[in-house]
């Protein structure tokens, strides 16, 4: 008798893990660097995906660089606010990874099935079809919970943007103008500079990343 296919799965970054060993554990100087990180699926959502499919997206807050550049955008947050972003970010992480443990533990026991003794393949079976109900519905349910936090993260960003888009106008700046002069100011530092870094203050005094 003949094993019926189980799809094969999409590698699952331990979503804690990242957060706890990149993550900030407080903010510096009332601010962070926020990065929206947008995690791939275990399951795919057809055999024809090569991407994967992609999950609600999450906030990795990052401690912001004393020189150069950091990964994100920086953002005013008080240290409750920090503490309620990081909270929500590791809720959401814990219930896709526990959910994303269960997969990987029935999608084994679906394809290792052994149809000789009875009863074991129709169990696999059904534990199969079953957690795959339960990851869409843990992964709705855990972004649903998040959905705030990320749309706080979010208007902060936006904030943060308005606020550095109102700096330049009092500069008489464009941003493009702005970035033409932050490149060739680094060129130049990286000229002077043997090892090519930067000095501290390279974004002009604004610390706005991605502009």
């Amino acid at each position: 008798m003949r094993r019926p296919e189980v799809p094969a799965l999409m590698s699952h970054r331990r979503l804690v893990a990242m957060l706890e060993t990149q993550g900030a554990t407080e903010p510096v100087e009332g601010r962070v660097d926020a990065e929206e990180f947008v995690p791939r699926a275990l399951l795919q959502d057809s055999k024809d995906s090569k991407a994967g499919a992609r999950l609600p997206s999450l906030f990795l807050l990052r401690k912001p660089p004393k020189v150069g550049f950091g990964q994100g955008v920086h953002v005013r947050c008080t240290a409750e606010e920090f503490r309620r972003w990081r909270e929500a970010a590791l809720a959401y992480a814990a219930a896709v990874d526990r959910v994303s443990a269960e997969v990987e533990t029935a999608r084994e026991r679906a394809a290792h099935a052994r149809w000789w003794i009875p009863g074991e393949r129709r169990r696999a079976d059904e534990a199969w079809r079953e957690v795959q109900r339960r990851y869409a519905e843990v992964v709705r349910e855990a972004s649903e919970a998040y959905a705030p936090v990320r749309e706080e993260i979010r208007r902060a960003i936006e904030a943060e943007e308005e606020r550095f888009r109102e700096s330049l106008r009092e500069r008489g700046l464009t941003p493009e103008e702005w970035q033409r002069r932050l490149w060739s100011r680094r060129l130049s530092q990286g000229r002077d500079n043997p090892s090519g870094g930067t000095a501290t203050g390279g974004t002009g005094g604004f610390g706005f990343g991605g502009f």
